[in-house]
C-alpha cells in the first residue's frame, strides 16, 4: 500500500470515530424496554442484552431468585467503548462486562445465580454515559 494509501484509510477511521464516537440516542430519551428471561430445557434462563450509545435493550430485565442465568452482552457501536455494570453482590450478582474502541468481541457472556429478591441498578461506567441514560435494573422476583 502506497504512502499516500495509507494517509487516506487513517484518515478515513479517524472521520468515522469523530462522526459516531458521539453519536446515539440518549437513554433518557428512550421508553422502558422490558423482558422476562426464557428458561431453556436444562432450567437455565436466558438474557440478551443490546448494547447501544447510549441505551441498554432491553432496560428492564425480570429473573427469578435461585434459578441460574446465563446473560449475554451484545455491545452494537464499534467505536464508542461501553460497558455493563451492576454491583448486587449480596443477591449474588456481580457484573463488569466491557467493550472497548475497536474491540472486535462484541459478544460477551456471563452466568450467575441471583440469590435474593429485589432490583438491581445497572449502567454504563465509561465515562458520563450513566448520565446519558445508560441505566437499567434487573428485577429479582
Amino acid at each position: 500500500m502506497s504512502r499516500l494509501a495509507s494517509v487516506r484509510v487513517v484518515l478515513a477511521v479517524g472521520l468515522a470515530v469523530v462522526l459516531t464516537s458521539g453519536c446515539g440516542t440518549s437513554g433518557s430519551k428512550i421508553p422502558v424496554s422490558e423482558m422476562t428471561a426464557t428458561t431453556d430445557a436444562s432450567g437455565v434462563q436466558k438474557v440478551t442484552v443490546e448494547i447501544h450509545s447510549f441505551y441498554f435493550k432491553p432496560s428492564r430485565i425480570i429473573v427469578k431468585s435461585g434459578v441460574p442465568v446465563d446473560m449475554t452482552f451484545k455491545f452494537k457501536n464499534m467505536f464508542t467503548p461501553h460497558n455493563f455494570t451492576c454491583n448486587g453482590a449480596d443477591a449474588g450478582i456481580q457484573i463488569d462486562k466491557s467493550a472497548g474502541f475497536m474491540s472486535f468481541n462484541r459478544t460477551k457472556e456471563l452466568k450467575f445465580t441471583p440469590t435474593k429478591p429485589g432490583e438491581y441498578p445497572f449502567y454504563c461506567a465509561v465515562d458520563s454515559h450513566m448520565k446519558k441514560g445508560m441505566t437499567g435494573t434487573i428485577v429479582v422476583q
